[in-house]
C-alpha cells in the first residue's frame, strides 16, 4: 500500500547520550560491501586487523535430515567457508539454537527453512532473538532467510555471484540515475514511464501502454533489481494504483501476467539472478502456502533475494526506507546491509519514544528528523513495522550498486593510541550544498531523513565517544549511527571520534 511520505551482555553504549541517540538521515558503506570503483569519499581505513568474521547457518531437523534440503546447507557452507568461519546450528528448539548463535556471535546469520517453515511467527522470532544476543536493543547480526518453492530454488540462492546492481526495472518511481540502465513504469499516472539508457540521463515519456502487464513482465528478464509498490496480497500484485491496469498472479510456483484488456493470462519466466524489492506491497513476503507470490517469484523469475512485508502495510518506514540506504547511497550497502541499517534506524526512534515515556527525553538531544513529532500514531507505525518485513536470500551476497558520488562523502579511519586502544574518526562531508542530504527520488511513504550509518569493519569493545557527542550518535559493537537533526547541517562537515578496545 502506498501512503503520503512523512514530512515533518557484550555491547556497551558509549555514553548516556548515546543510549538514546540515533535519528534519521541517510547512511554509509560496510567494510565488506561491493565496490566497482575506488572512491575516497566512501573509504574505511583501519589500524586493526579484522579476524575472519563468522557466518552461522541455522536449520531445523526437517531441513538437515532431508537429503535435498541438506544439500542447500552444504552448498552454502562450502561457498562461505573460504571467507568466513562457518557454523551450522541445528534448530531443535529456539532457546538452544539462539543460545548457540549468541556464543558464536557471527557477522551473518542465514536461516534455511522449507516453505512450510517460512511463517510470520518464525520471522518475528528471528527478529526478536537476533536483537537479544547481547544487552542492547539493536540488531546483533545481519540475517536473511533462504527458502523456495522447492529445495532446488533454495539451492540456487546459495550460488549467487557477487556483482554490482546496474540494471533495474520498476513498477514505481525510483532514482534511476544511479543505474547504468533501467525502466520504471508509473503506478500513479497512466502511460508515464521513466527510462535510463547507458551513458544518458533518465528521461520521462508518456508512451507506455495503457496496460503495462506484459511490458513489466518483459522488463524482469535480465534485470538485476525489480522495485514494486501498490496493492498486493499473498496471491497477486495489482500493477496500477490510481488507474486500471493488470496483475501479476501466482499459482503453484508459477508466475502469471493477467492484463486488464481481457486477454488470457500468460506465464512469466525471467532469466538472470535478481533482487525483488517490494517497497510498498502488502503481504507479498508472506508465504502462506505453495501458491504464494514470493515462492512464484523465486521459482519462475529467478529472484534470489527479496524484501517484502508479511502483513498489510500502512506505515511504510521499514519497507520504503530500504531504498534510502540501498539505492540513494549507491555502493555503500548491499541489500542485506541496507535492510539491517533501516531496521536500526527504526529501533532508534522507538528508543527515543521509550525515553519520552520514562520522562528522560527532555535531558537528551532528540534523534528525530527535522520537523518530525513523536506522536502516538508515529510510534504505533514504528512498532507495527519493526518485525514484519523479511529478507529472503543469502545475507552475505555482495550486490550493492556500483559505487558513485552521492550527496556526501563518508569516511571511517582508525589509529592505534598509546594506551593500546583504537581511535576511530567518522567524517561526514556534504558535497551538494543544501541538497546534500536530500533524496533524488522521495517516492513512497516515510522516506528520507535516515541516520548516517557506518559499520565497523570488525566488532569493537568498550566504545567511548571522545568528541562529537553533540551529534547524539549511537555507538555499539558493530556500527555507528548519527541522526540527521538540526545539528547535522549541509553547510559544513561533521566528525565524531570514538575510542574502543
Amino acid at each position: 500500500m502506498r501512503l503520503p511520505q512523512f514530512t515533518a551482555r557484550r555491547r556497551r553504549f558509549a555514553t548516556l547520550a548515546s543510549v538514546l541517540a540515533f535519528g534519521a538521515a541517510v547512511s554509509f558503506a560496510d567494510f565488506n560491501a561491493v565496490s566497482t570503483a575506488s572512491a575516497a569519499e566512501n573509504s574505511t581505513q583501519t589500524a586493526q586487523t579484522a579476524s575472519k568474521p563468522g557466518y552461522a547457518i541455522i536449520a531445523s531437523p526437517k531441513v538437515l535430515d532431508d537429503a535435498d534440503w541438506a544439500k542447500v546447507v552444504e552448498s552454502l557452507k562450502a561457498k562461505r567457508s573460504e571467507e568466513f568461519n562457518v557454523s551450522v546450528i541445528r534448530r531443535e528448539t529456539d532457546d538452544a539454537a539462539f543460545a548457540e548463535l549468541g556464543k558464536i556471535f557471527p557477522k551473518y546469520a542465514c536461516f534455511v527453512v522449507t516453505s512450510e517453515e517460512a511463517t510470520k511467527a518464525n520471522l518475528a522470532t528471528i527478529w526478536q532473538k537476533t536483537r537479544a544476543l547481547d544487552d542492547d536493543p539493536y540488531g546483533d547480526v545481519i540475517w536473511g532467510v533462504i527458502t523456495g518453492y522447492d529445495a532446488a530454488d533454495a539451492l540456487r540462492m546459495t550460488q549467487t555471484q557477487d556483482r554490482p546492481t546496474t540494471k533495474v526495472a520498476a513498477g514505481t518511481s525510483i532514482a534511476l540515475c544511479y543505474f547504468d540502465e533501467g525502466i520504471a513504469y508509473d503506478e500513479l499516472k497512466k502511460n508515464l514511464k521513466r527510462v535510463k539508457k547507458p551513458g544518458a540521463a533518465p528521461e520521462i515519456t508518456m508512451d507506455a501502454p495503457d496496460d503495462t502487464t506484459r511490458a513489466l513482465a518483459e522488463s524482469l528478464d535480465g534485470a538485476h533489481l525489480f522495485v514494486a509498490s501498490g496493492h498486493a496480497t499473498q496471491r497477486n500484485w495489482m500493477i496500477g494504483f490510481t488507474y486500471r491496469n493488470g496483475y501479476f498472479v501466482s499459482q503453484d510456483g508459477k508466475l502469471f501476467g493477467k492484463p486488464s484488456t481481457g486477454e488470457d493470462p500468460f506465464e512469466i519466466t525471467a532469466s538472470g539472478s535478481k533482487i525483488y524489492l517490494a517497497s510498498g506491497n502488502c503481504l507479498i513476503g508472506d508465504i502462506d502456502g505453495k501458491d504464494a507470490m514470493a515462492l512464484a517469484l523465486m521459482h519462475s523469475a529467478n529472484v534470489d533475494q527479496m524484501v517484502g512485508y508479511v502483513v498489510p502495510t500502512w506505515f511504510g518506514y521499514m519497507g520504503w526506507g530500504v531504498q534510502d540506504y540501498y539505492i540513494e547511497q549507491p555502493g555503500r550497502f548491499t541489500l542485506a546491509e541496507a535492510f539491517f541499517a533501516n531496521n536500526q534506524a527504526l529501533l532508534s526512534l522507538l528508543e527515543e519514544a521509550k525515553a519520552a515515556e520514562n520522562g528522560d527525553a527532555a535531558t537528551l538531544p532528540s534523534k528525530l528528523p527535522k520537523g518530525a513529532e513523536l506522536s502516538s500514531r508515529y510510534v504505533q507505525g514504528l512498532e507495527y513495522d519493526r518485525d514484519v518485513v523479511v529478507l529472503y536470500g543469502d545475507p552475505a551476497w555482495r550486490n550493492a550498486l556500483a559505487e558513485q558520488e552521492s550527496g556526501w562523502a563518508q569516511t571511517l579511519k582508525s589509529e592505534k593510541t598509546d594506551d593500546g586502544r583504537t581511535l576511530w574518526t567518522l567524517t561526514i562531508d556534504p558535497k551538494k550544498g543544501d541538497k546534500s542530504f536530500e533524496l533524488i527520488d522521495p517516492n513512497g511513504s516515510e522516506r528520507g531523513a535516515r541516520p548516517f550509518f557506518q559499520f565497523f569493519p570488525t566488532r569493537v569493545a568498550d566504545p567511548q565517544i571522545v568528541s562529537g557527542a553533540e551529534f547524539n550518535p549511537v555507538v555499539v559493537d558493530n556500527f555507528i549511527l548519527v541522526p540527521q537533526t538540526e545539528k547535522t547541517t549541509p553547510d559544513k562537515p561533521i566528525a565524531i571520534q570514538i575510542s574502543t578496545r
